[in-house]
């Protein structure tokens, strides 16, 4: 996936944070050409394969908002191509999980900064239970995450 901002339909440029979040880049673009950037819609993934034996993870994060953003020529896009067989929200839990972090490390080049393939990337497998249950797995997350956060909030306060 590879659409490119030619037209400059937006230039809010994210990055994807060490948790796994998209966040705004701090990246100076003074002068730069925005619609090199790749640009990302509602239920898109984007990663950055660059950094993985560094920072020992590897940043991958689901876009979620409705309105368009761009990121970074250099990150992968992806998207799931069947939605009957595996939800995104599912598939962006694993990208959560410690596990799969050390695997992608261990997958890395030889590179300086120990990148992370396409291909090394797409040829690991990943338990995929029936759709009914992606659904309660994901509610169950999402109802603890939610719960933390009000936590926070409450402590913050």
């Amino acid at each position: 996936m590879d659409k490119r901002n030619a037209d400059m339909v937006t230039d809010r440029l994210l990055g994807i944070n060490i948790d796994k979040y998209f966040m705004p880049s701090v990246a100076n673009v003074i002068g730069t050409d925005l619609g090199r950037y790749k640009l990302i819609a509602k239920g898109v993934f984007a990663c950055n394969p660059m950094h993985v034996g560094r920072d020992e993870r590897l940043p991958v994060a689901l876009y979620m908002e409705d309105e368009p953003a761009i990121v970074s020529p250099a990150y992968f896009m992806f998207e799931i191509i069947d939605r009957s067989i595996l939800l995104p929200e599912y598939l962006m839990m694993w990208f959560r999980r410690a596990e799969f972090d050390r695997i992608c490390w261990l997958k890395t080049d030889g590179s300086v900064r120990g990148g992370l393939s396409w291909d090394n990337l797409g040829r690991m497998e990943l338990p995929v239970p029936s759709l009914d249950k992606q659904r309660t797995v994901v509610k169950a997350y999402q109802t603890i995450t939610d719960r933390i956060a009000l936590k926070r909030a409450i402590n913050d306060n």
